[in-house]
């Protein structure tokens, strides 16, 4: 029944992949309207999130940055299915990498190197990027660029998700429950390790909090704690959409090596610089996810 499921999805997502980006904007506006004003999904926890966090703001422009959440959430969605049929090379004119001598630098002790990025910008569109040394000059090849992910709960989503993601075979994706054992194994193989780390963590996931847009916030420590025992160098990667078709990432070093570092420190710089990206683009972060659930005592 899974496989079933799992068949016709695919096939939907083919059938509609095929289809211009121009046309599939026309989609996200509907998809935009029906989310925000009749499905209203997560509607109550967009406006306090925003609210909370930019409590400078009045009512008005609080709402505005919501309209604009939902447009960037439906973009999200449609360039998301675009980028399933599209070739590497249509997918990287939409992007644009820099801070390129940041990573270099990282990289030139022979080691991998952790990324700590948010739910900001597309980060799903940069599974799909063309020959990385051909197009944005970084010395490493696309196989070694390694993304994280957690598994959805629902099988048939898990496989979906994975197929979209490894469909362009740019980069390599492996969950969460395998990655400590695969750093360990290949962490002199000059490796790019991605993690999105702006969840909301399990209580056994943090040890830490942070401020964190005018909240006290557990981060999750994991990337931290990996690369703290490994000594390797830890790079912010700032993901920032200027507008539809124009995305970038911006390598940013937090460190050479995690273990001469303070405990907390590179996972409270990853926020701080986060928060920093947030503000800048207030519509374009994950405003939707139950950020702030856990009471903080």
């Amino acid at each position: 029944m899974h496989r079933l499921g799992y068949w016709i999805l695919i096939f939907l997502l083919k059938m509609f992949s095929v289809l211009p980006l121009g046309f599939h904007y026309r989609i996200s506006g509907c998809l935009a309207f029906l989310l925000h004003k009749v499905i209203r999904y997560r509607y109550s926890t967009v406006i306090t999130n925003i609210s909370r966090s930019f409590p400078e703001l009045t009512y008005r422009q609080v709402t505005d940055i919501a309209r604009d959440f939902y447009g960037y959430l439906a973009d999200i969605i449609v360039e998301s299915v675009w980028c399933y049929s599209a070739s590497r090379e249509k997918i990287g004119k939409q992007i644009e990498i820099t801070g390129q001598d940041d990573l270099h630098k990282a990289l030139s002790n022979g080691k991998s190197a952790v990324i700590m990025l948010g739910h900001i910008g597309n980060w799903e569109i940069f599974t799909g990027l063309p020959d990385l040394r051909e197009n944005y000059g970084l010395d490493i090849d696309n196989k070694d660029f390694i993304y994280i992910y957690k598994k959805p709960a629902g099988k048939i989503a898990d496989m979906v998700i994975n197929n979209i993601r490894k469909r362009h075979d740019s980069c390599f994706v492996i969950d969460t429950h395998s990655i400590f054992r695969h750093i360990v194994a290949h962490r002199n193989d000059r490796q790019v390790v991605f993690f999105i780390c702006d969840q909301n963590p399990e209580r056994s996931e943090s040890r830490f909090t942070v401020d964190f847009l005018n909240q006290k916030t557990y981060m999750i420590d994991g990337p931290e704690q990996i690369a703290a025992k490994l000594g390797l160098p830890v790079l912010y990667c700032g993901l920032v959409r200027k507008g539809r078709r124009d995305n970038s990432a911006n390598f940013r070093l937090i460190t050479e090596n995690a273990a001469e570092c303070e405990p907390g420190y590179v996972t409270a710089e990853f926020a701080r610089r986060l928060e920093h990206d947030i503000r800048e683009h207030k519509a374009f972060w994950l405003w939707s996810h139950k950020r702030w659930k856990k009471r903080i005592l």
